[in-house]
């Protein structure tokens, strides 16, 4: 038993010396029973159970049983074999359902419960007791082991399950929502306290507990005019695979709070974890940040993988989780406290498809896309967004990234246009057979002719994909309009790609103004504090931390939920990495641009 239970257990008042049953139990009775009862009553609990066990072998269904069992149940209790006392207590209900003893041993078995960490059922046990019947004394005792369960066993999040089912007794529903609103206090979660003691203040206007209730309230109200630290949790890969990443993210972090902190009464106070890149790692400093720190903030966690793993754990607590990379689809979509800094995938894969339909009146596409979570999510993105519009799809292909030869793909994709054709071809001569395969003949009298899809999306994560799989469309004779995201957007592509990549139209995430006053302070700033140049994803975190320390300003910091709301309603925030606009349903950044490749690098076109 953990030292936890062993205090609980140690709390609960079972007994008085001689004992709750044998107090409550006749002087009278057989020999037999007032042999067992003097036993108990001395203390000599395996002297009872011996005593009662045996004639309960020999005699099992005598109607003295109604009175043994239950003294033999407590004697177990007391030596603490609380499996025991489960069997004698569910035998025991059977064979007689409507026995005095019943509530009592309704109560023994909520005790044991207890004894064995099992808080929910311990709570069950006192609420049938409660419901059955029982003495004044012994309704106290259980309001008191209630509270014990409750305060000592019980985590805020089982109390809020086990309140909102109000499947308990009155009273002790009322225990529990009490100790659920203190924990809550307790945990810093002061928005769902607040609003759990008003409700708890309307539902029992003549509650014991309404001046502690008050007091939570009162003490929550001072320290909100006392301009306590705000607490701003960064989760990143400190160290491990990804520690670049981090340590790009905490110099901008830290260049951003302590310009504020040195300027505002309002002060931040940054708590770090090291999340390593493990899933396993960041659920466990996620905790951390809820029940230690008491966090009203968490930027991060960088990676999407380990983003998504907080966003669960944090979604309906008093934390507002601001991710600055993650760009993985619908991880801000988990709560509505969570927010997605970075354009995801999925968003840009929309837009641009959007964008192809609306305002090039493109029709039919075909996709081709590395084989890699990466590819997949832009590909399935799009197509989603073209399927809410009735667009098709004609063709998708999958490739192995490191792959520059692309001439199977391209011809499976040929093979595929050339179907259409001759589709088109028998209709017109009223043949509606269809064609199910290209034959050879066919193949080779429609070598040299140059076949055409609307658009041919093509979301590439490596330049090096994008100057060799062009000229490899226009070789095999597809003409299209060339549609991409991830890195076309690199400044060697129109150099490279030459003439082959020009008027492609492709998405991207918010651009970086490097010639800028605001970039040149930050960049001198950066090199000053950490003799390096800043980049991209510094930028990204010290705009993550500026938006905290705008609504610091804004709101005070005080109040988590009405700051929760402000960070909904960013629109057009112009940071060092890009704008953002958080999308009031998703958490998501919508600032997604149309760029379209020129030959001497890239116009934005919406």
């Amino acid at each position: 038993m953990t030292k936890k239970y062993l205090l609980m257990a140690a709390a609960i008042g079972l007994f008085s010396a001689a004992g709750v049953y044998a107090a409550g139990i006749p002087e009278g009775g057989s020999p037999l029973f007032r042999k067992a009862r003097a036993f108990y009553a001395a203390g000599q609990y395996d002297s009872t159970i011996v005593l009662i066990r045996e004639h309960l072998r020999r005699h099992g269904r005598d109607p003295e049983s109604l009175t043994l069992v239950p003294l033999i149940a407590e004697a177990y209790m007391r030596k603490g074999e609380n499996a025991q006392v489960h069997r004698l207590i569910d035998m025991y209900n059977q064979q007689f359902p409507d026995a005095p003893f019943v509530p009592r041993l309704a109560y023994l078995q909520g005790v044991a419960y207890a004894r064995q960490a099992k808080p929910a059922q311990a709570l069950t046990s006192f609420s049938n007791a409660l419901n059955l019947g029982l003495s004044a004394d012994l309704f106290n005792l259980t309001l008191v082991n209630a509270e014990n369960v409750c305060g000592r066993s019980l985590s805020v999040d089982e109390l809020s399950t086990i309140s909102s089912k109000g499947e308990l007794h009155a009273v002790l529903l009322e225990i529990v929502r009490f100790y659920e609103i203190q924990k809550l206090f307790a945990s810093g979660q002061t928005v769902r306290a607040r609003n759990s003691a008003d409700e708890f203040r309307r539902m029992y206007p003549r509650s014991r507990y309404t001046e502690q209730v008050k007091d939570f309230l009162g003490r929550v109200s001072k320290d909100q005019h006392k301009g306590a630290p705000v607490q701003v949790g960064l989760l990143a890969p400190i160290t491990g695979e990804d520690a670049q990443i981090g340590q790009f993210i905490l110099q901008g972090v830290k260049l951003a709070f302590d310009d504020h902190n040195a300027r505002s009464h309002n002060p931040v106070k940054l708590i770090v974890y090291d999340t390593k890149g493990s899933p396993v790692e960041t659920a466990k400093r996620s905790k951390e940040l809820i029940t230690k720190d008491h966090a009203q903030f968490c930027i991060g966690p960088i990676l999407s993988n380990t983003a998504a793993v907080s966003a669960a754990m944090f979604s309906g607590k008093d934390i507002v989780m601001l991710t600055p990379t993650a760009n993985e689809d619908g991880i801000s979509s988990i709560g509505d406290n969570i927010f997605q800094m970075n354009v995801t995938l999925g968003a840009m894969a929309r837009k641009l498809a959007r964008y192809a339909v609306e305002n090039l009146n493109v029709r039919e596409f075909a996709i081709i896309a590395p084989n890699s979570g990466f590819g997949y999510a832009m590909a399935e993105a799009f197509k989603e967004e073209l399927s809410r519009r009735s667009i098709e799809t004609v063709h998708e292909e999958y490739f192995d990234e490191g792959k520059h030869d692309f001439t199977q793909e391209l011809r499976r994709l040929r093979s595929r246009l050339l179907m259409r054709r001759l589709e088109a071809i028998a209709v017109e001569r009223g043949n509606m057979q269809r064609i199910t395969q290209v034959t050879r003949a066919d193949s080779i009298r429609y070598a040299d002719t140059t076949f055409a899809v609307g658009g041919l999306f093509m979301p590439l994560l490596n330049y090096e994909d994008v100057v060799k799989l062009a000229p490899q469309v226009v070789f095999q004779r597809i003409r299209t309009q060339m549609l991409g995201a991830g890195r076309w957007d690199d400044p060697r592509v129109p150099t490279e790609g030459k003439r082959y990549v020009q008027n492609a139209i492709i998405s991207v995430g918010p651009q970086i103004d490097q010639t800028g006053e605001a970039w040149t302070n930050f960049n001198a700033a950066h090199r000053a504090r950490f003799n390096s140049d800043a980049n991209r994803i510094s930028a990204m975190g010290y705009d993550a931390a500026q938006l905290i320390v705008k609504l610091i300003n804004e709101n005070g910091g005080a109040d988590v939920g009405k700051m929760r709301k402000a960070l909904a309603a960013v629109q057009g925030y112009s940071g060092l990495s890009g704008m953002v606009t958080f999308d009031p349903q998703t958490g998501a950044n919508s600032e997604v641009l149309i760029m379209k490749v020129t030959e001497t690098g890239f116009m934005r076109v919406h």
